[in-house]
């Protein structure tokens, strides 16, 4: 089933200005590169079939700064990314083709201590957290776009047999997902690359400011139009598969 739809030019660019902007925080942006040109891959195949995009480990530099200065955080962690997306290219090859998310979308955040390297096999005693961030399958009993806690292992908390809370979430690509990191553990310096006047932070927020004011918009349409609840609404709500293509 074909989903919610993206330029695959804007995807493409949005990872590129990314990069671009966050040097420095990552150990290395090598898998931003590899994820532009996975996407740059999947753009000259077939409309035909599903493939799948994925995010490979991202890790950002240790910080403290986690808290605005004058403040300081507590530990010294580091943010280790992963993300996988089931995809489709849509349309005839050339700048205007698109790209839908089909299936499964989830991108997974682990904060870990500055100096503890991430291994599977340390398990959940040296892991300081995790979340996931998703979208929904067309039958999602939840809200369509959210964050889940955990939920990967069996043991307690948020043991993988207990599917809740499905946290709203508007953060919608695997690019928003890493802003969003960013703008967690590094609270001074990333509101300022974010905000330079070069181009691309400015390519950067053209693209973000876009997509929120057309979720928010949905969100409203979703909170007003319905029969039940507000909340109600929006939790049992799918988007149209047009919703962040330029109109």
């Amino acid at each position: 089933m074909v989903g919610l739809r993206f330029p695959f030019r804007e995807l493409i660019d949005e990872a590129a200005a990314l990069s671009k902007m966050a040097g420095g925080l990552f150990v290395s942006d090598a898998p931003l590169i590899a994820h532009q040109r996975a996407l740059a891959r999947i753009g000259e195949k077939s409309a035909e079939s599903d493939r799948y995009l994925e995010l490979q480990p991202l890790r950002t530099k240790p910080t403290r700064g986690y808290e605005p200065a004058p403040r300081s955080g507590g530990l010294q962690v580091y943010a280790h990314m992963t993300g996988k997306w089931q995809v489709r290219p849509v349309g005839v090859r050339g700048p205007n083709r698109e790209i839908a998310f089909t299936g499964s979308a989830s991108a997974v955040v682990e904060l870990w201590p500055a100096g503890c390297l991430w291994r599977e096999e340390l398990g959940r005693s040296s892991r300081l957290a995790m979340w996931r961030i998703e979208l929904g399958a067309h039958d999602s009993p939840g809200c369509y776009f959210h964050s889940q806690i955990l939920g990967d292992r069996s043991d307690l908390p948020f043991p993988k047999s207990l599917p809740i809370p499905r946290l709203p979430s508007p953060f919608v690509t695997p690019m928003a997902v890493v802003e969003f990191v960013l703008g967690e553990l590094f609270q001074d310096a990333w509101p300022r690359k974010a905000s330079e006047a070069r181009h691309h932070p400015q390519r950067w927020r053209a693209i973000q400011r876009q997509r929120w004011c057309e979720l928010q918009r949905w969100h409203e349409d979703a909170a007003r139009d319905g029969i039940s609840s507000p909340w109600m609404n929006l939790k049992a709500a799918k988007p149209p598969g047009d919703l962040f293509l330029s109109s």
